[in-house]
Formats: structure tokens, C-alpha cells, sequence
């Protein structure tokens, strides 16, 4: 019998001193490949305006797609291969009312929660005085931040109480954990510059759908325009909230050949779009300043081309067709 209890008394001394020991911590540090930067930042580079009218999920804001060469390193000595996160919202903080922030990644939309690169820190037996001698891992990261209407609409108007949100932070499987300082973030700034509006804009485009008719082919010269169709974005606001837009063009069908649309069912010419202004191109999926609608500019029109340009010296014969959406964003 008391052979019994002074087992038992020792087996809970075992187990309290496991408990009070030190814990394992294999903690990896990544920042961007060459400057070593461990924080990158977007703005939203002036107040961004969002219709109370927008339906519920539409997003507001959009970063560029960026694509980031990324480096990662053990912090500590590691027994086991460390697979690399993106860890969302590390701080865990409420970002405001009415609005939430995504990150989109692989074709994917994300908002909380974690997300495997695939990458992985394989086992090295360095002691930590010789830690710098352990493998790394280098990959690419691409990836966009994003602004979504999401919720009620706050009595102030004003839907975020902090100025800068950090939206994700690169770690472990575990979490940012002794490197939280340290290992590579994105932080989204000026988040107080939101605002609700009373309403939207009306766009309407005219023509909404442009006919080339039957194009001869002749003088064919890779990279010459061979024919353009006009069209114009009118714009209108049915309240007095006064505010700007910018616009992106998002191709529905076809393929981008950098920055030509391809029809998907005639590769031999492209589609380039251009303001009929000054003759600027504009870059398929990245947004542009629009209009102003301001105090006493309840309604603007603004006038571009739809460039054809030959892709091939040998053209085939045949229709073609390409989809294009437009996008607005209020600021």
C-alpha cells in the first residue's frame, strides 16, 4: 500500500516538473529576399468613399497584386521541418464597422485563420551558436489586399477606429511566436481615411457593346494598330455626397498577353484600351483615376479607344470576341 502512494506521489512529480519545464519553441523568422525588410505597407493613398447602397460583400478597395520574393530562416535550433504560414490578423484586432479585410491568395479569398505556402524549413541539428549555417527556404509570394463592405453601416459613417491594421504575419505552423517582432508583415495604413456615402454612382456605357464589322487583312505589321472603335463612360450621382472614381478594366473572356487582351477564339490580334484624351493606355486589371463628382458635378463622361492589334504576320481568318467588366471604386 505505501509502496503504491509513494509511486503515485512521484508520477505526479514527474508530471508537475514536465509541465514546468521550458517549452520546445522552433520559431522562423522571413523577410523579403535582398533588403532584408521585415514590414511592407499599402495605403490607401487618399480617403476611400463606400455607397451605404453597395451590396453586402462588394469590395471597396483593392491593392495591386503584388508578388514578393520572400526569404525564411530558424530563429532557434529545430528537431523537426517547420512548415511556413501566412498567419491573418496577428493581432487579432476588430478592424472597425461595416468593413473587413481580406488577403487573396492562389485565386482564393481569406480573412482569418492561417494559410500554407507550402514551403518548409527542413530538420537541422546546428547548435544555436551556429544557427546562420541551417538551410533557408526562398519563395515567391503573390498576393493582394482587400477592402470589403461587410455588415452595418455605423451611425458615424466612419467604419474603422484604427489608423494602420496589420493583416497578415509570417510564421510557423504554430503563429508568430519569439520572432513576432521580427518576421516579414503586411500592414494596411490610413484605414481612418473610410468613409460612408448616401449613394452611388449610375455608370453607363455607351456603346455597350463595340462591332468591328468585316476587317481586311492587309499591311500586317506585329505590334500596328490596325483599327480602333470609341466608346464612353458616363458617370451620375443621384445624391449630394460629393466624391471621385476610379475604374478598372477586368477581362471576362480571353487571355492577357502582357497588356493586349487575346480573344480566346482568334489569338492573331490584341486589345488594347486608351484614353481617347491623350492616348494613354491602360492596363487591364489595375485601376485608374475615373471622374471627379464633386460639389456642382453631379454627372461626368469620359472617352476612350478600343484598340485592334496584330499579334501574328500571319492572321487567320474568322471572328473574334473578348469580355470586359468595369469596376468602380469610390474615394
Amino acid at each position: 500500500m505505501s509502496d503504491s502512494l509513494f509511486a503515485a506521489r512521484r508520477l505526479r512529480a514527474v508530471v508537475l516538473l514536465a509541465l514546468l519545464s521550458p517549452a520546445s519553441c522552433f520559431a522562423l523568422v522571413c523577410s523579403v529576399q535582398g533588403s532584408g525588410a521585415p514590414v511592407l505597407r499599402g495605403d490607401l493613398g487618399s480617403t476611400v468613399a463606400i455607397p451605404e447602397s453597395l451590396p453586402h460583400g462588394e469590395v471597396v478597395w483593392r491593392s495591386e497584386r503584388q508578388s514578393v520574393l520572400i526569404e525564411c530562416a530558424r530563429e532557434d535550433q529545430q528537431a523537426v521541418a517547420q512548415e511556413v504560414f501566412v498567419h491573418l490578423n496577428p493581432d487579432n484586432l476588430n478592424v472597425g464597422q461595416g468593413i473587413r479585410v481580406g488577403l487573396s491568395v492562389g485565386g482564393a479569398d481569406h480573412f482569418s485563420g492561417r494559410i500554407a505556402t507550402g514551403q518548409v524549413l527542413p530538420v537541422c541539428h546546428e547548435g544555436d551558436s551556429n544557427i546562420e549555417a541551417c538551410p533557408r527556404v526562398r519563395f515567391n509570394l503573390a498576393f493582394s489586399v482587400f477592402v470589403q463592405k461587410f455588415g452595418a453601416t455605423p451611425v458615424s459613417g466612419v467604419p474603422a477606429d484604427i489608423p494602420d491594421y496589420r493583416v497578415f504575419q509570417l510564421g510557423a505552423q504554430s503563429g508568430p511566436q519569439s520572432g513576432a517582432g521580427n518576421s516579414l508583415s503586411y500592414v494596411l495604413n490610413n484605414l481612418t481615411g473610410l468613409r460612408f456615402i448616401a449613394c452611388d454612382a449610375q455608370l453607363q456605357v455607351y456603346p455597350a457593346s463595340l462591332e468591328f464589322g468585316a476587317l481586311p487583312i492587309k499591311q500586317v505589321v506585329v505590334g500596328k494598330v490596325f483599327d480602333q472603335r470609341s466608346f464612353s463612360l458616363s458617370t451620375n450621382r443621384s445624391c449630394d455626397s460629393p466624391f471621385s472614381l476610379d475604374a478598372r478594366f477586368r477581362p471576362v473572356t480571353g487571355s492577357l498577353v502582357q497588356d493586349l487582351l487575346v480573344p480566346g477564339n482568334n489569338a492573331s490580334l490584341g486589345i488594347r484600351i486608351v484614353r481617347a484624351a491623350d492616348g494613354q493606355p491602360l492596363r487591364y486589371n489595375e485601376s485608374f483615376h475615373l471622374t471627379d463628382l464633386l460639389q456642382g458635378t453631379p454627372s461626368s463622361q469620359v472617352d476612350f479607344d478600343a484598340q485592334l492589334i496584330w499579334q501574328t504576320p500571319r492572321p487567320v481568318p474568322g471572328p473574334f470576341a473578348a469580355e470586359v467588366m468595369i469596376d468602380l471604386y469610390y474615394k
